[in-house]
């Protein structure tokens, strides 16, 4: 069985699953386009030429051993594409690194720096799984995680790039690291010797402690909530982290390492799927003010219909369960951007301006939002304190009353 079509033991990551969909419903013909057009033999030829230009290429014959140890982490990982070993000639920044060079069905492995001679073997195992890991999600999957590389690395370098395709190319490295780093411990089977593999590759050091940078990233986390600032690669103390979490494998796995990546939801800095959340959020708000009947006069509901063209006010009101990623709002942007959405409601329609601002104040309690709408309501309604606390604690009262008037009987 070829490494393309076997069942695969390493899976993509959440946030890969989510940006692939999105990105083939969003740009069905972009996305049909790459499929289409993946690289071809000149390209291949190209690559080849380029590494052995660039690099010292290790024979089988040469270094029997270490082919000994990459084929043990293919075989961990149920991966039978050819792989090719090479030396690049110099280390530009006098660093270590190891590079995957994809080309379809072959593997090409460089070597920056004096890498060789720092790991033991089950840090090299761990480096080999690593590199495997990247190989892995391009070859397999039906080529469904290059064309998400490919088509991200278009919209980027196009001229109308958004922030958002940034962001989503960032994100989409950083993410492919943390699996890759899950592939490294599945190829050694020894969370200690990834974790010593990634620090030595990282700082150089000829000695480490696992158990000593384990507690020393613990000790960055119990300071702080931390994610990461990495352009393509996670913090080597985010990575430890990571990986300490993927062995343990507690229930909220993926949530906890979503929040080293990317922290709570937040409007700086969207990505494509940060977007789709959004929009997501604003949609269940406007439907947690709508689902009341006497509010859904023609003004409001045109007003609606500025943020969703097909809105159509819910049958009946969103569940708790639905409102959870409303009530799991932590960035102050976006706790703000969403009281300024209900403010807009209450301004909307001045006949029923008092109702509708009884009934935002009484979801933004539900929503515990209170502590941002207070002063952007007084400031942009221009009401007095003494006029907003009496307000605020007549709301239910005022709600009441216009849930029994006669628009919220029809």
């Amino acid at each position: 069985m070829d490494s393309a079509t076997q069942t695969p033991l390493l899976e993509p990551l959440p946030y890969h699953i989510a940006l692939a969909d999105h990105l083939a419903s969003t740009e069905d013909e972009a996305w049909r386009w790459f499929s289409d057009s993946l690289a071809g033999p000149e390209h291949a030829e190209k690559v080849r030429l380029d590494l052995l230009k660039a690099t010292y290429r290790i024979d089988r014959e040469s270094k029997p051993e270490l082919y000994a140890l990459a084929d043990k982490a293919k075989s961990v990982l149920g991966v039978t594409a050819p792989l090719t070993l090479y030396q690049m000639q110099q280390a530009p920044d006098g660093g270590m690194n190891a590079v995957l060079f994809y080309l379809p069905g072959e593997m090409h492995i460089t070597f920056v720096g004096p890498v060789l001679e720092r790991l033991g073997e089950s840090e090299l195992l761990a480096l080999f799984g690593h590199e495997i890991g990247h190989f892995m999600l391009l070859e397999l999957f039906e080529g469904r995680y290059r064309i998400v590389e490919e088509l991200l690395h278009a919209l980027v370098q196009d001229q109308s790039a958004q922030p958002a395709h940034e962001e989503s190319y960032r994100l989409f490295h950083l993410y492919k690291e943390i699996l890759c780093d899950r592939a490294s411990v599945m190829a050694c089977e020894d969370l200690h010797a990834s974790i010593t593999m990634l620090v030595k590759m990282e700082t150089g050091a000829s000695d480490v402690s696992a158990e000593s940078y384990l507690k020393q990233a613990a000790e960055v986390f119990s300071k702080s909530a931390v994610k990461t600032d990495g352009l393509s690669h996670p913090e080597c103390f985010i990575r430890a982290r990571a990986l300490e979490l993927w062995s343990q494998r507690p229930e909220d796995l993926e949530e906890q390492v979503n929040r080293l990546i990317e922290g709570g939801p937040s409007l700086d800095g969207m990505d494509l799927l940060g977007q789709k959340r959004i929009t997501e959020l604003t949609r269940k708000l406007v439907d947690s003010l709508l689902a009341e009947k006497w509010i859904r006069c023609e003004p409001v509901l045109a007003h609606a219909r500025l943020f969703f063209e097909d809105y159509h006010p819910p049958e009946v009101p969103p569940t708790e369960e639905e409102l959870k990623p409303l009530l799991e709002v932590k960035d102050e942007k976006l706790a703000k951007y969403l009281c300024y959405v209900l403010l807009d409601f209450v301004a909307s329609d001045r006949e029923i301006e008092e109702p509708a601002l009884a009934a935002v104040l009484v979801l933004c309690r539900q929503l515990k939002l209170e502590k941002y709408f207070r002063p952007i309501a007084t400031k942009e309604l221009k009401l007095k304190k003494r006029q907003f606390d009496k307000l605020e604690k007549e709301a239910e009262d005022i709600l009441a009353a216009a849930r029994k008037s006669p628009e919220a009987q029809e």
